[in-house]
């Protein structure tokens, strides 16, 4: 199949991680890929050059570093006078239907809500299926902008979803079709690719025998990043090998690392294009997070990819996630009953405090985060994916 899949932008976030695994592992499968990127100035090169971008093409509106300068300006001084806020995205919105009248790819999966609106608009023309891969932006994009709901729902083939909090916007629609195809289906990585090795605890200036609570997210207050810095602090009172590696960036979290800048233990490391080296060098994952669109956040696949017992609350799919068929959880799943809709920082502190004191509680923890890993294999999520390309392709 040629199959062309769409993404808001490359930069780090899991939908955009999540286009470039997706990508990566249906071109790998043997598939004709397409990557259409709507907003390549906010590209990550880091990121992208983490994934094998020959097995795959990456398309968007890229023109010369002239021409893409005047193109902003005009764009400025449009937005600016009032006459045309919208010039710049209707240029990429018309490259994006040239390159499909151009490549005309057998199927369409889209990631995220507006891109998800442009595939549905431009594909219905030229009889393309397009197929909607469902995550947290409906949450709220859906709401904001209900004709273009309205519009998606009425022309895609099949929607997936990863957390049942994903439909709830469609659930509660009057244009709710009940025989239009919705599946449930978990993303994953591939858990046989060797994991990058160029970083040490030795270069991170952590000692080879220290406790590492890791914490990677997107750089806002609703994962949780002042609620873990509170906890670890009670920790580190109790346990001077414990050590949180902060891993992020944006104006949030430099004014944390402001405030915290003498706190003994905690490590700001700030970005990384590929974080899971650097959560194999962790002891345990941390995602104390109560952002409103939480789905099946990818860190915390990667942290149970890696062994990692993980402390984490109950938002989206994550009970889900932890929780193996025997009904144990792979580290502890924390209820949001704290400050703002966070989680209580003494339950999570008392969570990281078992993990470091009882080391048989660990042992048994990390082999449950083990186990736990093996449902995220991206292997099974492309061969159920695939399964409902065809079925699209047969509805079509």
């Amino acid at each position: 199949m040629k199959i062309l899949f769409t993404t808001q932008a490359l930069s780090i976030g899991g939908i955009e991680v999540l286009a470039l695994r997706l990508s990566e592992a249906f071109a790998k499968a043997g598939h004709d890929v397409i990557l259409y990127d709507f907003n390549p100035d906010r590209r990550n090169p880091g990121l992208v050059s983490s994934y094998d971008t020959k097995r795959f093409r990456l398309a968007a509106l890229e023109p010369s570093p002239v021409l893409n300068g005047l193109l902003w300006k005009a764009h400025a001084l449009l937005f600016k006078t009032g006459i045309n806020r919208e010039f710049r995205p209707r240029l990429i919105e018309r490259h994006f239907a040239r390159l499909l009248a151009r490549e005309r790819p057998d199927i369409i999966c889209s990631l995220s809500f507006h891109q998800d609106y442009q595939a549905c608009r431009y594909a219905s023309e030229l009889g393309i299926p397009v197929v909607v891969s469902m995550h947290g932006t409906y949450e709220y994009a859906a709401s904001e902008w209900p004709q273009r709901a309205h519009f998606i729902y009425d022309h895609v083939q099949a929607i997936i979803y990863a957390a049942d909090k994903n439909m709830s916007w469609y659930e509660s629609q009057s244009y709710l079709r009940p025989e239009l195809p919705v599946y449930k289906i978990y993303t994953g990585t591939d858990l046989h690719k060797p994991i990058p090795q160029t970083s040490t605890r030795v270069g991170l200036g952590i000692a080879s025998d220290a406790f590492v609570y890791i914490l990677v997210a997107r750089g806002i207050q609703e994962k949780g990043w002042e609620e873990a810095l509170q906890a670890f602090r009670g920790v580190r009172a109790r346990y001077a090998r414990a050590v949180l590696l902060l891993v992020g960036e944006g104006e949030y979290l430099a004014a944390l690392r402001l405030r915290y800048a003498a706190e003994p233990g905690v490590l700001f490391y700030g970005s990384h294009p590929n974080s899971l080296e650097l959560t194999a060098l962790a002891d345990a994952g941390l995602l104390p997070s109560y952002f409103p669109i939480e789905t099946l956040p990818n860190v915390i696949i990667d942290y149970l990819r890696c062994g990692l017992p993980v402390l984490a609350s109950d938002i989206g799919e994550i009970p889900n996630m932890l929780t193996l068929p025997d009904g144990s959880v792979a580290g502890a799943v924390l209820p949001r009953s704290g400050h703002q809709g966070g989680v209580e920082v003494s339950a999570l502190q008392q969570a990281m405090e078992q993990l470091l004191a009882d080391s048989e509680w660990y042992q048994q923890q990390a082999a449950r985060a083990r186990l736990a890993a093996q449902r995220f294999d991206l292997q099974v999520c492309v061969e159920q994916y695939t399964a409902v390309f065809h079925q699209a392709l047969k509805i079509n």
